[in-house]
């Protein structure tokens, strides 16, 4: 039998990893020499899966033009695409000092974004006030140059207010409610921020447009309100409100008696919180009107009231020890000392009983 000759099987070659990487470093370079340069730039701009690979081709483009600004932004959009922060800062930095405005600005908005995500991976309290105060330097250079679109007024008032930078937030709020003129949350909080900078007719248009649309919170408004027109010393608005609203809740009126007493109306205070001593069920309640009714007399020097008004509630705190020391002083500040002599023989005859 004659033998057949098989063929030898055939070698398979297998790259190297260092010949792999030669290969892609030839070809980039040949890229970088032949390829058009802004086509060659759109193209690593769009690409979306293999970044490693386009920051080999920013670096080569990089050798070839190191006074181009461009690709030196296209690289660290692309460093911070690829985890290299620190690339990416030290890009952004330079490019700070750039005299082309876009560029620069580009810069800052890039740099913003990747501070912003340093802080929160920050977890040392003081890294993490000297990082904020960083974040907000750049974000004033983005507010006062305008560098933001006003597409996103509502993502860079959240910034402000983010940073602490108060008064360009109020700004971009007025912005925001041109678009927004019903937002109930907006308005609340152009109210606080007019309050801050004493805008005061603006303040008062948002608190009343609170007061009216926002029907759950009502009393709250009311009492802002109230507060407003005691920072501004519009005592009449502020008895106006309280006169009108007293019977609405125990805190309105509670107010009432309250700004009486402020006012020096010694007497008009203790009516007040006469009539919520009158109302309330609740014994520490009754005990601290009681207390603030007399006391509101004794600054009147209504002796005679004052009197009538121990006579008529002894029986009601004759058991409670704090209550007896404080009728009696009272009494005494008053110069009614036979009332206090007979306060001190029921409080003794009380004591014996026992």
């Amino acid at each position: 039998m004659s033998s057949v000759n098989k063929p030898e099987p055939k070698k398979l070659y297998v790259i190297t990893y260092k010949e792999l990487v030669f290969t892609v470093m030839i070809f980039v370079i040949i890229l970088v020499a032949l390829y058009p340069k802004d086509l060659l730039k759109q193209q690593i701009v769009a690409e979306k899966a293999n970044y490693d690979l386009s920051m080999l081709y920013l670096k080569n483009l990089l050798k070839h033009n190191p006074e181009d600004e461009s690709l030196m932004l296209i690289l660290a959009t692309q460093s911070l695409k690829t985890g290299n922060k620190d690339l990416a800062i030290r890009l952004l930095e330079l490019l700070f000092q750039s005299k082309n405005k876009k560029i620069r600005q580009k810069a800052i908005m890039l740099s913003y974004d990747l501070e912003k995500e340093r802080y929160f991976y920050m977890h040392d309290k003081k890294r993490k006030a000297k990082q904020l105060k960083k974040l907000k330097k750049l974000f004033i250079k983005i507010y006062t140059d305008k560098m933001y679109d006003e597409k996103d007024l509502k993502k860079w008032y959240m910034e402000a207010t983010f940073v602490g930078a108060s008064y360009p937030a109020y700004q971009l709020l007025q912005k925001l409610l041109k678009k927004e003129p019903n937002t109930l949350s907006l308005i609340r909080d152009a109210y606080y921020l007019a309050a801050m900078f004493h805008h005061k007719e603006q303040a008062y248009t948002y608190l009343h447009y609170l007061q009216k649309h926002d029907t759950q919170h009502t009393q709250k408004w009311l009492l802002e309100e109230y507060f407003l027109d005691m920072k501004y010393k519009d005592y009449e608005a502020a008895q106006k409100l309280l006169l009108a609203h007293q019977n609405d809740n125990v805190k309105m009126k509670r107010l009432l008696g309250d700004f009486y007493l402020y006012r020096q109306e010694y007497k008009k205070a203790s009516d007040v919180y006469l009539s919520l001593y009158a109302q309330s069920d609740d014994y520490k309640e009754r005990k601290r009107y009681f207390k603030r009714a007399l006391q509101a007399l004794v600054a009147s020097k209504e002796s005679e009231k004052i009197t009538q008004l121990l006579q008529a509630n002894e029986s009601q705190f004759l058991k409670d020890g704090e209550m007896r020391k404080f009728m009696l002083q009272t009494y005494l500040a008053n110069g009614r000392l036979e009332d206090a002599a007979k306060l001190s023989k029921k409080i003794l005859g009380l004591k014996y009983k026992k």
